[in-house]
């Protein structure tokens, strides 16, 4: 059994080294372990050399932000480094000021046209969606899709999967498609137990089962609660009781051997491009 460094990722997904300790809401990988991070970190105090999260801060309401880095701090040994990467508010602010000043100086250019409307999708979208994957997916599936290296600059290789992934499944013939779609949709409904829950909900709720449906996804944990700039997270950070606040690229870190572990990139290319990446020490 390999053994895990004092390093602990929260909210890892299916991005994660298994030298770490690995947590998310649902069992991801082996060894993850599946944990609510609302209901904070199941750790005995000072026991981490480094906690590491990576868009995951932007999905707690405003309120609990607070508590969770708490959760953080009181996990980490002293002198031990907490890295996070968030969206960076302050891209998207400048990305949408200086798209509006292009798009109001040359209205026609279709070009500045859709790297503007990309931005407000990205800016709004995440936070406003009432269904799985919002504007982006719908964005992303256009074809063709003229502006996809901003795109791509934008959102890195997770988009560019994505992207590919649907382009993919559009290549089968449409009714194969529809039929494997339908098929995988009834078989899945049928033999979950959720089904049956919903069934009963929906005779009683009524004309309100939408409302309640729309209140299951704004609470999944896709949709983003906050948004972060240096200034914001750094604060944040301080108030908790961190100290050494700075920020840092992808590729640069306190944490030793940091790219080694690979969290930050793919392939060594920046693996969320929008991403503000900030260190600070207990």
């Amino acid at each position: 059994m390999l053994s895990k460094l004092p390093y602990l990722n929260l909210g890892c997904g299916s991005h994660f080294n298994p030298q770490w300790v690995n947590i998310d809401f649902a069992k991801t990988g082996d060894g993850v372990i599946a944990h609510n991070l609302l209901n904070g970190i199941p750790f005995e105090e000072n026991r981490f050399d480094v906690v590491y999260h990576s868009h995951v801060l932007e999905h707690f309401p405003k309120d609990s932000a607070a508590k969770f880095i708490g959760e953080c701090y009181r996990v980490l040994k002293p002198g031990g480094i907490i890295r996070i990467a968030v969206p960076d508010l302050e891209q998207i602010i400048n990305n949408y000021t200086r798209l509006l000043a292009l798009g109001k100086s040359d209205p026609h250019n279709k070009k500045i046209r859709d790297d503007y409307d990309w931005i407000m999708t990205e800016m709004y979208d995440q936070t406003v969606r009432n269904q799985d994957g919002g504007e982006m997916i719908k964005f992303l599936s256009k074809q063709p899709l003229e502006n996809e290296d901003f795109i791509y600059k934008r959102i890195g290789y997770e988009g560019r999967m994505i992207r590919e992934g649907m382009i993919n499944f559009s290549d089968l013939p449409p009714v194969k498609v529809s039929l494997a779609r339908k098929i995988y949709s009834k078989l899945r409904n049928a033999i979950s137990p959720r089904n049956y829950r919903n069934q009963f909900l929906k005779l009683f709720f009524n004309k309100e089962y939408p409302v309640l449906e729309l209140g299951r996804f704004r609470l999944s944990g896709e949709i983003h609660q906050w948004m972060y700039d240096i200034y914001s997270l750094g604060n944040l950070l301080k108030d908790a009781g961190f100290k050494n606040i700075e920020q840092k690229d992808f590729d640069k870190s306190n944490v030793p051997e940091w790219r080694s572990f690979s969290l930050d990139e793919v392939n060594n290319t920046i693996r969320k491009p929008d991403s503000l990446f900030v260190e600070a020490r207990k």
